[in-house]
């Protein structure tokens, strides 16, 4: 079992951290209290779908809670190790730079950046910057190698064995993470369509009799439009997604809705789930207060196996049109 002595080192014993040194522990500690936090605050199990189903999203959320919390303890262990100048205190300000340094590379090749806080790209790049300039100052300061003579330092087996874990996980974790992204990267849908049929690649569906419609593509997607006289018109897109919870759905609602009817009273009509066909339909209506009113059909339809999902936008200046949603949705298939 591996136990050195971890007493003070006995010839700085009446020199105190201050300065520099008193600083950098106060980063790490406030920079480890900031991440938890944070992480506490903004934690969702939605955040982690990554369309491998929901023992995956639990064990992947569970996973980063504990590396959270593991970091947390780690700086902690690290300022304490300082302040009662221990000589595994230097291998350990060490190490915990090197976890936060590899995590920030590893958001940074995620791509997924949030448009401000800590997960934004300005502090990713600031955190990286000021990452090498501490571990920098660590090697070459005076005070530090005054407080922790290089002969004099000692790396625990334990320490090996806490920073290792810390920066393997996040390694292995995004690994898998990629495996699921390539493993999920959409490729064109091959089918035949029958007359009538209208296909985006990801999904195929069938517009009700009598319906114009038109096939656009743009940079970011392809979708279908159609017409049906001057009071029924809509959108139609196939996407890759398997997140089904309410508040996604929410959130979808909130990027589709129209703008330009901000200004008018409106009310929500109804709000429902189903599974239609062996897929997870979300569903609501709404209706504004225009002359003559207008009623919006927001439709969101699932297909857990082939991880897909459609989108449907229904507007119709008529009261009975319930069943041009019915017959879209009815229509569309994934494979």
């Amino acid at each position: 079992m591996d136990t050195p002595n971890l007493t003070p080192l006995i010839p700085q014993k009446d020199k105190q951290v201050r300065g520099w040194l008193s600083f950098f522990l106060f980063v790490v500690g406030l920079g480890a209290a900031l991440t938890v936090v944070v992480s506490i605050a903004d934690f969702s199990l939605d955040s982690y779908d990554t369309g491998m189903g929901s023992f995956f999203t639990c064990f992947v959320a569970f996973i980063d809670i504990v590396y959270t919390l593991s970091i947390g303890g780690l700086a902690l262990y690290t300022i304490l190790a300082f302040l009662h100048k221990r000589p595994n205190a230097v291998f350990l300000g060490k190490g915990y730079l090197v976890v936060i340094f590899l995590s920030n590379v590893l958001l940074l090749l995620g791509g997924d950046y949030e448009d401000y806080g800590l997960g934004s790209f300005p502090q990713i790049m600031k955190a990286l910057i000021w990452g090498i300039i501490w571990f920098t100052y660590l090697c070459l300061s005076r005070q530090v190698s005054d407080l922790f003579p290089k002969e004099e330092r000692k790396i625990l087996k334990r320490d090996k064995y806490i920073v290792g874990s810390l920066v393997l996980t996040p390694v292995i974790l995004w690994g898998v993470l990629m495996l699921a992204y390539l493993g999920s990267v959409s490729t064109p849908m091959e089918v035949s369509l029958e007359y009538g049929e209208y296909s985006d690649g990801v999904i195929a569906f069938r517009v009700p009799e009598g319906a114009i419609c038109e096939r656009t593509d743009t940079i970011d997607d392809v979708h279908h439009t159609f017409v049906m006289g001057d009071s029924i018109w809509g959108t139609i897109v196939g996407v890759y997604d398997t997140n089904t919870s309410e508040e996604y759905f929410k959130e979808c609602v909130d990027l589709w809705r129209d703008t330009d009817l901000d200004g008018y009273d409106f009310s929500v009509l109804n709000t429902h789930t189903e599974v239609v066909n062996g897929n997870i339909m979300r569903i609501q209506s709404v209706k504004y207060d225009t002359r003559p009113s207008l009623i919006w059909q927001f439709s969101t339809l699932f297909n857990p196996e082939t991880g897909k999902a459609c989108i449907i936008s229904l507007y119709s200046t008529a009261e009975d049109f319930e069943n041009t949603m019915n017959t879209l949705i009815a229509s569309v298939h994934f494979k």
